[in-house]
């Protein structure tokens, strides 16, 4: 009886004083929720103080001319030559609307890199050698813009204020916009710093430099030739008028050796002469062909047009065809500087095989008229 008893005090005072376990969970029971409650207060706090946009600006002084400036933003070809997320993925697939230039243009891109993936760029508004504002697309991310902004100074020199801004977003993209800022201001530097290369490249065409192999230019005598070719009439896009240069060589070179039993000698380098390229319009006329001094019979479409003889001023592209109105544009402030009247009928001997040539390797003979 006494053992019962005393059993059932020991049972009665288990229930009255707790055991140093049942204490320990219950104080880290107290931190645990105590931590869940800070976290719940900081979420709800935190988002206040986070921005729910974000604008990122710099600035660049360029040695060139607002026109060769703002030509590279305002020609979205050009332009994805010296962006830096462009620039990113060397197997990017980027698609050019028809035109490229100006007010409504725009470019989708691909890329498998997950930090570009897809999206698109237009060209919402823009004013000649004043401004270019973009619209932004990354994915299902709308609302987002950048500008360029260009600014002639007294030196000649061409200051341009780059900024980009996000669209509005909350919780928790906003952390997001906090942790791009960073890498959005460095890409903004690196697209200067390229677009730098591009200019300086450019201005190695200078008065005293004869090489033309080297950068530089020549007066020469040329004698007057035939070329044999078929005219095309397109847009200004540089897709739609390097697509129609290509298929136009294959059928002249296919009646030229198939049909007439020419050699590789005796036709040459693929010609083209330029009749028209206005952008007001967007139209394009040139002629596609070879100088041929061989008796060919005209048929269909298929021409002889004379290509006068006399003085030519003339360079070596190099690079990519896109880019050969930036050479152009460099003659004709020579020809400027140099007193030199230049006419219409300009062309281009394309030394290079584009199939089998790296795209920086392309060279190319520009040859421009003069009269004086």
């Amino acid at each position: 009886m006494k053992t019962i008893q005393l059993h059932i005090r020991f049972a009665n005072l288990s229930k009255v004083v707790p055991s140093p376990y049942i204490c320990k969970n219950s104080k880290n029971m107290k931190k645990v929720l105590f931590v869940l409650l800070m976290l719940v207060v900081l979420l709800a706090i935190v988002p206040l103080f986070l921005p729910k946009t974000m604008h990122v600006e710099e600035e660049h002084v360029f040695d060139a001319s607002i026109e060769s400036v703002y030509n590279h933003y305002n020609d979205l070809t050009k332009f994805t030559q010296f962006d830096a997320w462009s620039q990113m993925d060397p197997d990017i697939k980027i698609n050019y609307s028809s035109p490229a230039i100006g007010e409504g243009a725009s470019y989708k891109w691909e890329s498998q890199d997950r930090n570009l993936g897809t999206g698109s760029m237009t060209i919402s508004e823009s004013k000649l050698n004043e401004f270019v504002l973009y619209d932004l697309q990354f994915g299902d991310m709308t609302g987002n813009t950048t500008e360029a902004i260009f600014q002639r100074l007294d030196d000649g020199k061409t200051r341009v204020i780059w900024s980009f801004d996000s669209g509005e977003s909350g919780y928790p993209y906003q952390i997001f916009n906090v942790l791009m800022k960073g890498t959005v201001k460095d890409n903004l530097k690196k697209g200067f710093a390229n677009l730098e290369s591009l200019l300086q490249k450019d201005s190695s065409l200078d008065n005293d430099n004869k090489d033309i192999n080297n950068g530089g230019f020549m007066l020469e005598e040329r004698p007057a030739q035939k070329l044999f070719g078929v005219i095309q009439q397109t847009s200004t896009d540089s897709d739609e008028i390097e697509t129609a240069m290509s298929e136009t060589f294959g059928l002249v070179r296919s009646y030229l050796v198939d049909a007439n039993s020419l050699t590789e000698e005796q036709i040459g380098k693929p010609v083209v002469l330029w009749k028209q390229f206005d952008v007001d319009s967007e139209t394009a006329l040139f002629y596609c062909g070879f100088f041929v001094n061989e008796n060919v019979p005209e048929v269909d479409d298929f021409e002889f047009i004379n290509v006068p003889g006399g003085k030519y001023l003339t360079t070596i592209h190099q690079g990519s065809y896109r880019t050969l109105d930036i050479t152009y544009e460099k003659l004709y402030e020579l020809a400027a500087v140099q007193n030199l009247e230049i006419s219409n009928n300009t062309y281009d001997v394309y030394l290079n095989d584009a199939s089998t040539t790296e795209e920086k390797d392309l060279r190319t003979q520009i040859f421009v008229p003069v009269l004086n």
